[in-house]
């Protein structure tokens, strides 16, 4: 049974009223991955992880954990599952070991992993501190020592490194890297492209409720061939390409013009611009990014790209 997808959706679907708030979504997440569940806010991975957690009831379709399809399979399937779904309540007056003895007394666990837990998340010194004294990263730190109690098999994180500093994503990524080491399985939704890019393996796209595209991040920032060129005249560069029949997309950059090439035959676009007068001053292949290849799937359905870059 080992190669049972840990978790699997089948045309999951959930209807709000008027609003479809996640439409068809079909996923297979295996025994080891760090999937990511990548998409704007307000694009269903929230209501998504809900109906995976039996907080939400889905409109129709279905999912699986460990391979437990109906109520009563999920409801023993979520005792090896840890969850951080939103901000967490802790008491801000208690210390966080002893808000984490609240939350294995919730939970139903021993406070043995108390220690292992701090010690994983990097709070072992300040564990005796009371909650009130700590910094929004290390309250999110302590939200994933709180999601470990019970050492899950499976390990789901709603925006994991929402509202965090640079070094608060890292530690955050530190400790994500530490618990797939440890062969957990880590199901994470965020938008923050540049961050799932460093720590999944996997990815789902998702817009508008829907799954765009799924696979190893290599495999879909690597699908396109990109061409980084450089002209003394843009404006000309993008009137010839626009006759050009292997050039399927091309966007200025502060780095110059990239074009979207239909094949890798960078010699023939070169040939191609000599012919109509443009004599290029560069011309590489461009690397793709996790955020590149989103842009292209949605056609920039994300908005202002600023939200995602930062």
């Amino acid at each position: 049974m080992t190669d049972t997808p840990v978790v699997r959706t089948l045309d999951l679907t959930k209807r709000f009223r008027e609003v479809l708030a996640v439409d068809q979504v079909s996923i297979s997440v295996e025994r080891g991955q760090v999937f990511g569940f990548l998409g704007p806010n307000g694009s269903g991975k929230t209501t998504t992880i809900g109906m995976l957690m039996g907080i939400i009831t889905p409109t129709r379709g279905g999912f699986s954990l460990f391979g437990a399809s109906d109520a009563k399979g999920h409801l023993a399937a979520r005792a090896r599952v840890g969850a951080t779904l939103e901000t967490p309540n802790f008491y801000p007056y208690m210390s966080g070991r002893d808000n984490l003895k609240v939350a294995a007394t919730i939970k139903g666990v021993g406070n043995d992993r108390i220690n292992e837990c701090l010690e994983i998340v990097g709070l072992a010194g300040r564990g005796r501190h009371r909650f009130r004294t700590y910094s929004l990263g290390m309250k999110q730190r302590l939200a994933l020592a709180a999601t470990m109690l019970n050492d899950p098999e499976l390990v789901i994180l709603d925006e994991p490194a929402n509202g965090l500093d640079p070094q608060g994503m890292k530690e955050v990524r530190d400790i994500i890297r530490i618990l797939a080491d440890r062969g957990k399985t880590i199901f994470l939704s965020s938008h923050l492209l540049w961050e799932v890019e460093r720590m999944c393996t996997h990815v789902a796209i998702v817009r508008k409720g829907r799954v765009v595209k799924s696979g190893t991040v290599a495999e879909i920032v690597s699908e396109q061939v990109k061409a980084l060129v450089r002209v003394q005249d843009p404006g000309a560069l993008e009137a010839a390409l626009a006759d050009y029949p292997e050039a399927t997309g091309v966007q200025a950059t502060d780095e110059g013009t990239v074009v979207t090439l239909a094949s890798d035959d960078l010699g023939a676009l070169n040939r191609y611009l000599a012919g109509h007068g443009i004599y290029v001053s560069h011309l590489s292949r461009h690397q793709q990014t996790l955020e590149d290849a989103f842009i292209e799937l949605t056609k920039g359905d994300f908005g202002s790209m600023t939200e995602i870059a930062s």
